[in-house]
């Protein structure tokens, strides 16, 4: 029963988000270190190029938009809402935190004196090896604001809700208006970080784009098709095109990667219409049973631990394969691998402790 009571697109969107995430993360091991980037050919650049621009502005915004399509409103009370979101998510967190401290010098990674400073600290933040779990400290911020967000969101018209979201649309052109008018806008300065517009900014607007289409949008299968992928492939284009033009002009990844972000329009456009798309799917049958569902369960825990088998990967197939090839065949290796840990952890007795 429970699972015909599932939502089926949400899980082939989970399905498909989780190996975007990997396909990013195996493209940035081509490219960069955090710090400086360079590429090895040009075909090298073109594979990134082919994969960054579509993956990198959308996987976290479609796994926040997945989350929180059915969580807001809140409708639990406030307490056991936190318990049940904060068991699934940060104490599955608390578990890899010092695993990503200590496990990579294993391989050679870091030294046991970095791998002590690491653990000393891995509960203040994230260590180095695992910058990905940024992700994880944010999804647990928006949870905090979910409940107030929620007696709003019960009573707002379509149209207050497309007033905020208009809002934070236009928050998304900061990093291209900075530039333009000389710097810090409307507020901003170095001893003050809450702006103008701080509080309507960031990822929380996906939670209310989330809502806004769940509630207010009835888009038929022709209007969501004849929308939505032409969008997606212009917003493509656009990413494709800036990422070629400042790869040859930038000297680090975040002016390269600029339109790559999660918080600029074209994000926001190719997220939006990469949702609807999803949504357009109705049926389950037995490919989902079998396997998009049980990933879709599988997805946080696989998300966790993805950094500590991809790069293993990467190092075998880029010896051996070209850049094109070496992108998914990594995000896909490491998929399977995590799936198949994950189910594994899952069945023990605690398991859900460890994987979500």
């Amino acid at each position: 029963m429970q699972q015909k009571e599932r939502i089926v697109f949400l899980d082939w969107l989970r399905f498909v988000a989780c190996l975007m995430v990997m396909i990013v993360h195996a493209c940035e091991c081509i490219y960069s270190d955090d710090y400086s980037f360079s590429f090895p050919s040009e075909s090298a650049k073109f594979a990134v190029l082919f994969f960054q621009s579509f993956v990198r502005p959308t996987a976290v915004p479609l796994f926040l938009m997945a989350s929180a399509f059915l969580l807001v409103p809140v409708r639990q009370d406030t307490m056991t809402f936190f318990k049940k979101r904060f068991t699934r998510v940060l104490v599955p967190l608390l578990v890899f935190l010092p695993i990503y401290a200590v496990l990579p010098t294993l391989w050679g990674a870091q030294s046991w004196a970095d791998a002590g400073r690491e653990l000393l600290h891995c509960y203040i933040n994230f260590p180095v090896s695992g910058s990905h779990l940024w992700f994880v400290y944010m999804l647990l911020g928006l949870y905090l604001v979910m409940p107030l967000i929620s007696p709003w969101l019960d009573k707002a018209s379509r149209k207050e809700e497309l007033l905020f979201l208009g809002i934070w649309l236009f928050t998304c052109t900061f990093y291209r208006l900075r530039p333009l008018l000389g710097g810090a806008i409307f507020g901003e300065c170095w001893w003050g970080v809450n702006a103008a517009f701080f509080y309507v900014s960031g990822f929380v607007g996906y939670i209310l784009l989330a809502h806004f289409i769940r509630v207010h949008l009835n888009w038929d299968r022709r209007k969501i098709f004849s929308i939505c992928i032409p969008v997606l492939a212009a917003m493509y284009a656009v990413c494709f095109f800036s990422g070629n033009y400042y790869s040859t002009r930038a000297t680090t990844p975040a002016v390269m990667e600029q339109d790559w972000q999660n918080l600029t329009i074209i994000a926001v456009a190719m997220s939006f219409a990469l949702f609807m798309l999803f949504s357009t799917i109705k049926k389950s049958g037995a490919f989902y049973e079998k396997v998009v569902l049980p990933v879709s369960k599988a997805s946080y825990g696989m998300y966790l631990m993805h950094m500590l088998i991809l790069p293993h990967w990467f190092r075998l197939f880029n010896a051996v394969l070209p850049e094109c090839f070496t992108i998914p065949a990594t995000a896909l290796a490491t998929y399977i691998c995590c799936y198949l840990i994950s189910s594994l952890i899952s069945r023990l007795p605690f398991g859900k402790y460890i994987v979500g």
